[in-house]
């Protein structure tokens, strides 16, 4: 018995020793090692067993050549719900051939790769010879498209399979390194633990789970075609009952409807239609169902999902008693109208108007010029005056007064290829409507729509602004205001969009809160982006950037700010996107008979070196700094030359008397 007890007990042990094989592709796990142990193989997230899977293959010859085929199972299976990539983004197979150092007699690799519905195949050339012998390289591919025409879900239990194939036509000892020398990385964008995320379960329409609506939260995973139900006791004499469901940030692949749910009583008799108020926060959508009277008693509330869409959500309820405060949509505002001043730092007290040399001042100097030359005409009585401060005078008069006003005036002009203010929204708008008819698919996805201003990277912003007004940041530089950013009548930009009547009534829902999102977005960041590093002079702003890709924010399927100017750098454009994004943002819209939204930010406390200067910001300056005072300059030295004449001739004429007079 003793030795059966250690014999036991020596088992368990060598079982501890031997290393844990996982599997499950995720947003966690993106890399599939090739693995080996006991020539039983397969795919692995880590890198462990046989170092070397090896075999000789002693009958091959050219006549008669021998196909060997290696299949590598996932194992333990898929247990996530996880969206297939568009790419594989690399495949390393270290395969060598012992007899074959240099790497001449190398064969091909054929590759199939099966995730889910998805089956590919490819075929990787023998790397070249290699110097020094022995010294061979593995085989590689790189960003190879996926086939997603089955679909992107990889689901529970799915097939995960890698099948490698090679003919040898000669007696040669074949290798193939594992253990982290062969592997897959899969860029997995999203997925979820669908067993773990669904905690509301047990739960369905015959046993629905009791819980506390009013001032509790509740947690629930709406997996597949899942049914989940709630029963909860609503209150006598209510004069409505509103459910506010927040709905987790999810891809559109895998998007549940948000379709209204289902709210009975006891007797199985559904609740009139409720009213819907849609919003983002942040990047969440909120739903917000509010029927008006209920009947008193238990009641059940269910939710149905849809075959291969996933997600997870959380609901409050909220009641209003008969008689106490206002409880209609009339309650709903819809004001959404942007007003500046969200982004603005520094001394704001010390803002200033413009104050660029104009018409007033040319003419002004063209007169002072006028008399200078008339002065050359008049008998001087200084010869100093025609040499020396006529000249100063008509010279800074003409660059101060004529040139540099000029200039400016010029510069307040558009540039070729530039946008008015009203043109560029208009184009960003039209961008976001595009990407909803389009599914946000192809060239109309989201790195199309959710560039900075809708300008996608590779694509050029040409802006004209118009100055209101620039206040000292505190550092040397300084902040501008433009009147276009001043009373942005967002409700006209979307609704007067939606009059084209193209969308269906989802779709409007989607466009309304994408638009009203990305244009308050973009508004903010445009006023932290206007910083100058010395104080403008003229009226208008000329933008020329040429945009590149960023991470931006915001997720797979709402993101924002993922274009940025090529003149601000990566980590300058993360460092402005921090400090910019508010705390608190709510787009929403109100089911309940106008075309209306309303718009709620909370902006984050921003600091002055939180902001960046971003180059490629030009004000319609004249040609020479403080022009205009320049051209005051001129009118003194020109009044200076008229009083030395005028004391000059004075003192002649007095002493042509004191002369005369003797």
């Amino acid at each position: 018995m003793n030795c059966r007890a250690g014999l036991i007990a020596l088992t368990l042990f060598l079982l501890s020793l031997t290393p844990v094989v996982v599997a499950d592709l995720s947003t966690e796990n993106q890399t599939l090692n090739l693995v080996c142990s006991d020539d039983d193989c397969s795919l692995s997230t880590q890198a462990v067993g046989d170092t070397v899977l090896s075999e000789e293959e002693r009958d091959a010859n050219p006549a008669q050549p021998v196909t060997v085929t290696l299949e590598f199972p996932m194992r333990p299976d898929q247990t996530s719900v996880s969206l297939i990539p568009t790419v594989v983004e690399s495949m390393v197979f270290d395969f060598r051939i012992q007899e074959d150092g240099v790497g001449l007699a190398h064969p091909d690799l054929y590759i199939e790769l099966i995730l889910g519905p998805s089956t590919n195949s490819w075929t990787i050339s023998a790397p070249g010879p290699t110097s020094p012998p022995g010294n061979q390289g593995p085989y590689v591919l790189e960003n190879q498209e996926l086939d997603i025409s089955n679909g992107r879900i990889l689901s529970p239990l799915d097939q995960v399979l890698l099948r490698i194939s090679f003919d040898i036509d000669q007696p040669v000892t074949w290798e193939l390194h594992l253990a982290g020398d062969s592997s897959i990385v899969l860029p997995i964008e999203w997925s979820i633990d669908a067993d773990a995320a669904n905690v509301d379960e047990p739960t369905s329409l015959t046993e629905p789970r009791a819980i506390t609506l009013v001032g509790v939260t509740t947690f629930g995973g709406l997996m597949s075609s899942d049914v989940d139900c709630y029963k909860f006791d609503v209150d006598e004499q209510l004069s409505a009952l509103t459910v506010t469901v927040s709905w987790a940030v999810t891809p559109l692949e895998v998007e549940q409807s948000h379709t209204i749910p289902e709210f009975m009583d006891a007797q199985g008799n559904s609740e009139d239609t409720p009213e819907i108020r849609t919003r983002y926060e942040g990047e969440n959508v909120v739903n917000e169902y509010r029927w008006s009277e209920p009947e008193g008693g238990e009641h059940t509330l269910c939710w149905t999902g849809m075959e291969d869409h996933y997600q997870s959500y959380s609901f409050i309820g909220s009641q209003s008693i008969l008689g106490v405060g206002s409880t209609t949509p009339e309650e709903f505002s819809g004001d959404a109208t942007w007003d500046s001043g969200s982004s603005q730092v520094g001394q704001l007290d010390k803002s200033t108007d413009t104050s660029g040399a104009g018409v007033l001042t040319m003419g002004m100097a063209a007169l002072g010029i006028f008399v200078a030359i008339i002065g050359y005409l008049m008998p001087l009585s200084s010869p100093w005056l025609p040499r020396f401060m006529l000249p100063m005078a008509i010279i800074l008069l003409l660059f101060g007064g004529i040139v540099s006003p000029a200039v400016s005036i010029s510069n307040e002009s558009p540039n070729p290829g530039e946008m008015t203010f009203d043109e560029l929204l208009e184009e960003r708008i039209d961008r976001i409507y595009q990407g909803i008819i389009n599914d946000d698919e192809g060239q109309f996805g989201p790195q199309w729509y959710g560039g900075f201003m809708g300008v996608a990277a590779g694509e050029r912003l040409q802006l004209m602004l118009t100055i209101e007004s620039a206040h000292p940041l505190g550092d040397g530089r300084w902040q501008v205001q433009v009147s276009e950013l001043d009373g942005v009548d967002l409700d006209r930009l979307v609704f007067g969009k939606l009059n084209e009547g193209r969308l269906s009534a989802d779709n409007e829902v989607r466009f309304i809160l994408r638009s009203g999102r990305l244009l308050a977005l973009d508004l903010l960041l445009l006023e932290a982006l206007l910083i100058v590093d010395e104080e403008p002079r003229g009226n208008v702003l000329h933008i020329d950037w040429q945009m590149v890709s960023d991470p931006g924010m915001g997720s797979l399927n709402s993101p924002a700010w993922i274009s940025r100017p090529d003149t601000v750098t990566s980590s300058d454009w993360k460092q402005v996107i921090e400090a910019v994004k508010p705390e608190l943002f709510s787009v929403s819209f109100c089911d309940c008979g106008i075309d209306a939204m309303e718009l709620s930010i909370r902006s984050s406390e921003v600091y002055a070196n939180d902001l960046i200067t971003p180059g490629g910001i030009e004000s319609s300056n004249g040609l020479i700094p403080h022009d205009f005072w320049v051209a005051v300059l001129g009118l003194v030295v020109l009044v200076c030359a008229g009083f030395v004449e005028k004391e000059r001739r004075e003192k002649g004429m007095a002493l042509a008397e004191e002369i005369l007079n003797r």
